[in-house]
């Protein structure tokens, strides 16, 4: 067992839920917009998937703790070089096309699958997952976009693979989002100059793809105070032309990267905006309606929290189930007043198996929640989609659970994986094993 191999993917589990508890393949697959995807191809996916994830993230693991992502204090953010290599096979054997529909040149799955390959990357590597969040946004344009921003951004991000990140905290506005103090000057059209600061934004440079481009909530000239007077803005880091070619370096500028206590090689980045050279957006859609549309992307970040929660809890298990199957230490409690006994598994403790019970309940069952919302989702695109009628109950329900998947699944994992390194004792917080990177 060794960080570089430390991945354990629960794909019996995760098939156990899709076709055994939801029963996905005669109430989700097959029915429109999921009506070429079928069972056997679900699973061959999700096989494959598994494949690239063991062969091309797991392997970079370590390097996202040791390598870390760098800054250069001039903007650019540099990947560990084995990150390069895991994202280009992640597209080129097309593998982004899991989370994409079919008009965009997707597979068509299903949130639940989406959410179970998902499952597989983030506990393979959770510091790249977030790299590949083009995937959200180019579906985020799509939808809410005019069709000359369409046009002008939807081909290029798909087909060269751009970045995005999701921009809403700043200095002054954490948890309080209507606080933010961004401002954005408009220009022409759905031209906005931007200027602020803005903190805690994943991935907000790094160099692997052409261009990255940024959704900014920001506060036009003359809007209400709160969360209704923020606006959802394209920003991209390279300027993109009305024929969709790249233009000049645009003033959304990383001026800092945090040290962070883990996910090194997630950057962590300050964007500042508008200050040297001038930050031109695009309003979305052409509405005033930022925060109402940036729930869609919020909606999948803490899906997304708690999907990773729930993956690393997963891997952390079978880790610590290993382990304690072949560390010998005492004997056997029914023979601890011998002497001469011999030495047994630690798995054959008592109170081992109480703290590997423990993480198997909590990781099945944050996966069975998990996957249970995910439907649910099914269900919501099933009905039509977001702002149906047919959906609204339903959409009410994902919002109430999505908290939960995020905020309980996030906290109780990270007290369950402090029962995961007990397994290991003292060796538990040493880099020959990956508990002490999961915990972090």
């Amino acid at each position: 067992m060794t960080t570089v191999d430390h991945y354990k993917a629960n794909l019996r589990d995760i098939f156990f839920q899709l076709f055994e508890v939801l029963e996905v393949q005669s109430n989700v697959l097959g029915k429109a917009p999921f009506d070429t995807m079928d069972e056997d191809t679900a699973r061959t996916a999700l096989e494959g998937f598994l494949e690239v994830m063991q062969t091309s993230w797991t392997p970079t693991f370590a390097d996202g703790d040791r390598v870390e992502a760098r800054f250069d204090g001039k903007g650019n953010v540099k990947l560990p070089p084995s990150f390069h290599k895991a994202l280009d096979a992640y597209y080129s054997g097309g593998w982004n096309k899991l989370e994409l529909p079919e008009h965009l040149g997707g597979f068509g799955a299903p949130p639940s699958v989406q959410w179970s390959a998902f499952e597989l990357m983030a506990g393979a590597n959770p510091s790249i997952c977030f790299y590949v969040l083009g995937n959200v946004m180019v579906r985020i344009i799509d939808e809410l976009g005019t069709d000359a921003q369409k046009q002008r951004y939807v081909k290029k991000m798909l087909d060269e693979h751009w970045g995005a990140t999701m921009v809403l905290t700043e200095p002054s506005a954490g948890s309080d989002v209507g606080a933010g103090t961004m401002k954005a000057t408009h220009v022409k059209g759905d031209e906005y100059l931007l200027e602020g600061v803005k903190r805690f934004i994943t991935n907000g440079d790094y160099d692997h793809p052409k261009n990255i481009v940024h959704m900014v909530l920001a506060r036009p000239e003359g809007a209400g105070p709160g969360t209704k007077g923020l606006s959802l803005f394209i920003v991209p880091k390279l300027w993109v032309e009305e024929d969709g070619s790249l233009g000049a370096r645009n003033g959304a500028v990383v001026t800092n990267v945090e040290h962070k206590m883990g996910l090194k090689a997630s950057a962590t980045c300050e964007l500042t905006l508008g200050d040297g050279a001038p930050c031109r957006g695009l309003l979305l859609g052409e509405v005033h309606t930022g925060i109402a549309q940036m729930f869609q992307v919020i909606e999948y970040a803490r899906m997304g929290v708690g999907t990773k929660s729930m993956a690393t809890m997963s891997t952390a298990y079978l880790n610590a189930l290993e382990y304690t199957r072949v560390r010998k230490q005492g004997a056997d409690l029914a023979k601890a007043a011998d002497k001469t006994a011999p030495r047994v598994e630690i798995i054959r403790h008592p109170d081992v198996r109480r703290m590997l019970m423990l993480q198997k309940a909590f990781a099945e069952g944050l996966r069975a929640m998990v996957m249970w919302t995910a439907n649910v989702q099914d269900k919501v695109a099933l009905a039509g989609g977001h702002g149906k009628e047919a959906a609204l109950q339903l959409e009410a329900l994902n919002d109430l659970l999505l908290p939960l998947i995020k905020g309980y699944g996030s906290e109780k994992v990270y007290d369950l994986l402090a029962i995961s390194l007990q397994c290991y004792g003292g060796s538990g917080y040493c880099q020959d094993y990956p508990i002490e990177q999961y915990i972090r």
